[in-house]
This record gives structure tokens, sequence and C-alpha cells, in this order.
């Protein structure tokens, strides 16, 4: 597509006719989010209950609605921070980065370059993965135990301590001048 522009006249005319697109991101390319394929603006017109069954649609509903809630909330945390966020909404921000995680897949034709094992994940898998995720039994789990796994299951074999012994991760910002005095202490 022209510049990333949807509504370039080809684009629009070309998508009409299609009943699916799928939108690779050079934002999650550039996250480390492979594939990089973005949930929101990716659509399909044969996603619903009839064909694809009711749970399945139900979960990709609830899914996108987690994530486009995220998306929402990205701007607030830039200005405001993640503290300032209501413990609603950081569960709601846990939840879309674990599912963000969870949506990777270290592929079979990547190995190579990744040093990561292929991995084929069925769909019940995948469902099941992402239903436990949106109940929130990996609340406990570091993002990262979700990062190019399998099954879910997987995360829980990555990380042997969990859920009690491993504490959630947070950025800190450190100036220069602390790493300084953080170097010179014994």
């Amino acid at each position: 597509m022209p510049a990333d522009d949807f509504t370039d006249p080809a684009a629009v005319h070309t998508f009409s006719h299609l009943s699916a697109s799928i939108v690779l991101s050079r934002k999650r390319a550039s996250e480390g989010l492979f594939p990089a394929v973005d949930p929101l603006q990716s659509n399909s017109k044969m996603a619903t209950p009839g064909v694809v069954g009711q749970r399945h649609y139900a979960l990709a509903q609830q899914i996108r609605r987690t994530l486009a809630q995220y998306a929402q909330l990205k701007d607030i945390i830039a200005m405001l921070g993640l503290e300032q966020l209501s413990p609603q909404d950081r569960n709601v921000v846990d939840r879309a980065r674990r599912l963000e995680r969870f949506l990777t897949q270290p592929f079979f034709s990547t190995e190579q370059f990744s040093g990561l094992a292929g991995k084929l994940v069925s769909l019940d898998d995948a469902l099941d993965g992402c239903e436990r995720i949106l109940n929130d039994e990996f609340k406990d789990y570091p993002e990262s135990a979700l990062y190019m796994i399998g099954a879910a299951d997987e995360a829980k074999k990555n990380d042997p301590g969990a859920p009690a012994a491993t504490p959630k991760r947070t950025a800190t910002l450190v100036t220069k001048s602390e790493q300084a005095v953080d170097a010179n202490e014994p």
C-alpha cells in the first residue's frame, strides 16, 4: 500500500472487493511483536458466529475490545503515567499487554535468524490461551513469560517459580547523575 495510506483511492477500491484484510504494522514490528499483524485494523467478513463458532467469535470480540481500550489509554499513560489510571484501567492494560505478547509466535522459517524454534499452535490452544489471559489466570506472571511461546501452558513451564514468586516488572527511569552515584557506592 502506498505510504501506508488506507485512504488511497486504489486501496479503498481494492479493499471493498476483499472478504478479509490482514494489516501488518511497522509499529508492532519495531516493538518485536511478530507476526506484526495489527488485530484492530485487520478484519474478516467471515468472522461471524455461524462460520467460526460462538466461542471463537465472542473471544475475538473481547480481545478486540481489550486491545482497543488499551490503545485509547496509551495517550493517558504517555502524559500522566500508568500510576494515574484506575485499578480497572490498569487491569485492562495488563491484560492487553499479555495478549499482545501471547499473540506472538516464532516461525519455522525464521529459526536460523532468531534462534527460536518454530511453534505450531492449534486454534483450540490459541483460543484457550486468550481466554485464560482475559480471565486473569496469568496476572502474576511477567509479560515476557507469554512472549514467543506456543500454548499458554508454556508460560508456566518458562516460569517455574510463578505465580507468587514472580514480581511484576516495572520500568524505572534512572538519570545519569544517579548512575554516577550508584557507580561510586561500594
